[in-house]
């Protein structure tokens, strides 16, 4: 099953991360400094907070680079969350 990690910038080193299933909010709303840093925090963490969830389909800004299976979250976090500025860059 796939969640939905939405990441939005709320302020200077401020991401509010949330999750989805479908369009229902699941779980607490985190905030990080960055979005490497969200993303960590759910593939870390899915096993305990989301055991249902072996990927997440990862939004910021709203662009989307598709469903991340967490334990690439998990070793390529610094690389999606670039994927994500630069798509979200891009296409402003």
């Amino acid at each position: 099953m796939a969640l939905i990690l939405h990441i939005g910038h709320q302020g200077s080193h401020q991401y509010l991360a949330r999750v989805f299933d479908g369009k229902l909010l699941v779980g607490a709303p985190t905030v990080h400094p960055r979005i490497e840093d969200a993303i960590l925090a759910y593939g870390a963490n899915a096993p305990e907070v989301f055991p249902q969830a072996a990927a997440f389909s990862i939004w910021y800004g709203g662009w989307t680079i598709g469903c991340v299976a967490r334990t690439q979250m998990d070793t390529d976090a610094a690389q999606l969350a670039n994927r994500l500025l630069v798509l979200a860059a891009v296409v402003r």
